[in-house]
Order: C-alpha cells, then sequence, then structure tokens
C-alpha cells in the first residue's frame, strides 16, 4: 500500500513539473515571438536593401510554383522561398530580389539575389548560414563578393589556382568546396526562375 502511495505521489510531483515547465515554456515563446520575427524581418531588409541599393521599396511578388519547382529540379537542395520586386521612388520595378535556401554543408543557408531588369546580378546578401567556422563561414568574405555585378548566368565552382574566367566561375572556399557549391547552386537557382518566370516583366 505504501508502494502504490509513493507511485501517485511521485506521478503527481511529476506532473506537476512538467505542467509548470510547459507552461512556463509557453510564456517564454509568447514572449520571445515576436522579438524573434522583428529582428528576422530586419534581416531581410537589410538583405534586400543590400542586393539592391537603387531601390526605395521592395514589394512582394508570387511565386510560379511551377517554374519554383523547376528551378527545384534543376538545382537539387535549392528552393525558392520569396519573390520582391525592387522598386523606385516612383513605383517603377527595377528588378526583383529572389530569396533562396540552399543545403549547405551543415546546414541550409538562406540568402538574398538581386537580378535587374536587364539581366545583372546586383550581388548576394547571406541572411542565415551555420557551416564549419573557419571554413565555410567565410562564404561572406570569399564567396559574396564574386557575385556583385555579374550577368545573370550559370555559374560553376572552381579550385585553388583554376580561376579562368571570373565572368562565369566562382572560386571556392579553400576547405569549403561543399559551401562554396551550395551558395552558388542557390544563385544559378534564382537565375533560373528569374530567366523562366520573370525576365522581360512575364
Amino acid at each position: 500500500m505504501n508502494d502504490t502511495k509513493s507511485m501517485i505521489k511521485n506521478a503527481l510531483i511529476l506532473f506537476a513539473i512538467t505542467l509548470v515547465a510547459g507552461v512556463l515554456l509557453g510564456l517564454v515563446y509568447q514572449v520571445t515571438k515576436d522579438p524573434i520575427a522583428y529582428q528576422e524581418k530586419l534581416a531581410q531588409d537589410k538583405a534586400n536593401q543590400s542586393v539592391f541599393a537603387a531601390a526605395q521599396t521592395f514589394e512582394d511578388a508570387d511565386i510560379n510554383e511551377t517554374y519554383s519547382l523547376e528551378a527545384s529540379t534543376q538545382h537539387p537542395g535549392v528552393t525558392i522561398e520569396s519573390v520582391k520586386k525592387a522598386l523606385d521612388a516612383s513605383g517603377t520595378v527595377l528588378g526583383y530580389v529572389i530569396q533562396v535556401k540552399s543545403k549547405g554543408y551543415g546546414d541550409f543557408i538562406e540568402y538574398t539575389v538581386g537580378i535587374t531588369n536587364e539581366g545583372n546580378v546586383n550581388g548576394i546578401s547571406i541572411i542565415k548560414i551555420a557551416e564549419t567556422p573557419g571554413l565555410g563561414m567565410n562564404a561572406e568574405k570569399v564567396i559574396v563578393p564574386q557575385f556583385k555585378d555579374k550577368t545573370a548566368q550559370q555559374f560553376s565552382v572552381v579550385k585553388n589556382g583554376q580561376l579562368t574566367d571570373s565572368t562565369t566561375q566562382i572560386e571556392a572556399i579553400s576547405g569549403a568546396t561543399i559551401t562554396s557549391r551550395a551558395v552558388t547552386e542557390g544563385v544559378n537557382a534564382a537565375v533560373t526562375y528569374f530567366d523562366n518566370a520573370l525576365k522581360g516583366g512575364q
């Protein structure tokens, strides 16, 4: 009998602890949800402006699911997350900011790709990355600058010392070829989507 009472008592104590922990976690989530969402929006806004400095505002554009799927099929591991129109002060569309998510070495890498109506890549801006410190995490300083002001086309990755055409080739981060290819494939997917769904004001 005593064993039964002890078991019931312990079960009730465990239930109470679980209940209190659950309530506290719920409260923490509610308190932090809005600030986290706000910080994520700030990061996206900063990334948008970084790849389209000439734009005054950015307007959401519908994603064409057919062309989005086609881009993901041609570039496995990449998804088109969002598309925004880059507008000048008069509301004229200057081009588009395409946000992509690409599978890297450690986790998914999220970044924006700015492409003008004329078919030029203004650049890319990383929003989230969690690659290997000292290797893949160098994407910001090694890979990102290589995409600035390039003609929007399909790019390839080459290793150290093999760069022969800087217009179409991207030099890999030393020791982080997978990360380099992940970012490059994401840009290629954005270009594919642009060519099929957006080029020429489609």
